[in-house]
């Protein structure tokens, strides 16, 4: 005999399974196993249990027919085929189990054995060309574990089934932890191997009730379900962060990461996909924030949290629409002679109800949302207008700072829209300081560079803000096209209660001269300040000393008026 074919027949009567036996006892070049029940009651774990290569199933039982043991078979991935067996030609089956799963259906009194056999064969062969497909378009080719598409399929059968028996699952979503510098290295098949381990691991450590889903880039899902306590998910987790913080022996090197879980339990963090999903991936971010590897729940206040973030990104999203922003100008002022040598634009937002509101209310939801892009657009122009009118005023030349993001610097058009603006405008670009952070910089180096060197060949200049308070700012001064150093005002605020605070900033004021750059000092609130600043020779000052940040008109005035200080 070639092969032995196991086949499950599940019929209440026991002449039927006499008469198979007896037909297949007939075909010669394929040995066959049968096994014969005839109850419903067990009929799906058998059917599921993967001991069996081809299911023969009476689709009547008395008044009842098998339409649900067809459904649960195709809901919990059922991957052997199933062939009803009816006492006569019916278009309910031809429709409806067809439909629901069945690979074929026999008419009973009108099988030979030629005729079952090439059924059997046809159905198996037919249904291990559907798994390989269905392999093919839901599982991850990298891992073999399960993909997106596959995931949400599992995620909508476990909602459903909850909502039916009143359960509760978990959702999980995982980040790798220091997978971009594995990556950045070693190399790209170097954080293929990594994926693929992780993977691995991750699906050694859960249940086989359990389900890992690689999502994209370094992200995973967990689906865990019947979950019984908030601590017994928490140990999971655990368990989940220690398995995959084990060092990896990749190729010769061996390297460590960590891993960021975002916890979402069903009801309470959402009855959707999406809102599930949504909420795990929160909660993961706020994971994210935690030094080293951590997880996080998402809670009622996360879920409050939740909502006043959709409100927000729906109004900012309105306010673009119906152009309620707005600039404020603060003065750069030359610590000698008191002259208004740049203005640093400060968006406002000039809500319908609550008045103007300050960035800090408004800017993490703009920068989640990627509204910062068409944002800062919206705030490059204005700017950029503002300027023009101010030189078509015959007001002083001066400088325009404008703020930009690390999400700004991720949009491939940024130099090429700010091109558009400056000529549109017509506007020198070499009045345009665009002041971005440490931590932007830090976060793609290599992008940001890449587009600062662009700009610079524009004529544009660039401002490092809030300088000291990362940790690479010498190498940032060094590579990248800076010409001016922003002190940050928490250094600044002490420098005349601590000489610590003193001894730091005047270094900063050194080195920066040193290398070529000019100094801003940020934050500055007092005389006493600003007599030290200037005895530590800095270059320009910018504070509330000399005064809040302005609307147009006010600080068109300000421009034509006085110096701002005494020699």
């Amino acid at each position: 005999m070639d092969t032995i074919i196991k086949i499950l027949l599940i019929d209440k009567e026991h002449a039927e399974y006499l008469l198979v036996g007896h037909l297949l006892t007939q075909v010669h070049h394929t040995d066959y196993q049968l096994t014969w029940i005839d109850s419903l009651e067990d009929a799906l774990d058998q059917i599921l249990s993967d001991t069996y290569d081809v299911i023969l199933l009476d689709y009547h039982w008395g008044e009842k027919n098998c339409l649900d043991l067809l459904n649960g078979a195709r809901s919990q991935g059922c991957k052997v085929p199933i062939i009803v067996m009816t006492n006569e030609m019916e278009v309910e089956v031809d429709r409806e189990a067809i439909r629901r799963g069945a690979s074929d259906y026999l008419i009973k009194g009108h099988i030979d054995y030629q005729l079952l056999e090439r059924t059997i064969r046809y159905a198996i062969e037919r249904k291990a060309a559907e798994y390989k497909l269905a392999k093919l378009a839901h599982y991850d080719h990298l891992t073999n574990v399960p993909n997106r598409i596959l995931f949400r399929d599992r995620l909508d059968h476990a909602i459903q089934l909850a909502a039916r028996d009143s359960l509760s699952f978990t959702l999980m979503y995982l980040d790798l932890d220091g997978f971009k510098q594995v990556n950045d290295s070693f190399g790209h098949d170097a954080g293929d191997e990594l994926i693929r381990a992780c993977a691995e691991r991750l699906r050694a450590c859960m249940r086989k009730s359990d389900s890992v889903a690689r999502i994209g880039g370094d992200e995973f899902t967990i689906l865990l379900e019947h979950t019984e306590s908030t601590a017994d998910i928490a140990h999971i987790a655990e368990k989940v962060m220690e398995v995959i913080s084990r060092p990896y022996q990749i190729g010769s090197h061996q390297v460590v990461v960590g891993c960021s879980i975002g916890i979402a339990v069903y009801p309470e963090a959402g009855m959707d996909i999406d809102t599930l999903q949504k909420n795990a991936d929160m909660a993961m971010y706020k994971a994210k924030l935690v030094e080293g590897s951590a997880y996080r729940f998402f809670t009622d206040s996360m879920n409050i949290e939740a909502r006043r973030q959709l409100l927000l990104e729906s109004e900012l999203r309105r306010a673009l629409r119906r152009d309620e922003f707005c600039l404020y100008y603060q003065p750069r002022v030359d610590i000698e002679t008191g002259e208004i040598l740049g203005v640093e634009a400060l968006l406002r937002w000039s809500h319908p109800e609550r008045g103007l509101v300050c960035p800090s209310e408004f800017m993490d939801v703009a920068e989640d949302t990627g509204l910062i892009v068409p944002l800062g657009y919206w705030a490059i122009h204005r700017a950029c207008q503002d300027l023009k009118r101010m030189q078509l005023a015959g007001l002083p030349p001066v400088v325009m700072a404008i703020n930009l993001s690390l999400r700004q610097f991720n949009d491939e058009k940024l130099v090429e829209r700010i091109a558009t603006i400056s000529q549109e405008t017509d506007i020198n670009p070499r009045l345009l300081e665009f002041e971005i952070t440490e931590t932007a910089v830090m976060e793609n180096m290599d992008l940001v560079a890449l587009c600062m060197r662009a700009l610079a060949q524009l004529g544009c200049r660039f401002a490092l803000d809030d300088f000291g308070t990362g940790y690479s700012s010498f190498l940032h001064l060094q590579r990248l096209p800076i010409s001016t150093i922003k002190v940050d005002k928490g250094f600044v605020r002490d420098i005349t209660r601590k000489s610590e605070d003193a001894s730091l900033v005047k270094a900063m004021i050194t080195l920066a001269h040193s290398l070529g750059k000019e100094v801003i000092a940020e934050g500055v609130e007092s005389s006493e300040q600003l007599a030290l600043l200037r005895e530590f020779h800095c270059d320009q000052t910018q504070g509330f000393y000399f005064c809040k940040p302005l609307n147009f008109d006010s600080v068109s005035k300000r421009l034509e008026g006085e110096p701002l200080l005494a020699h």
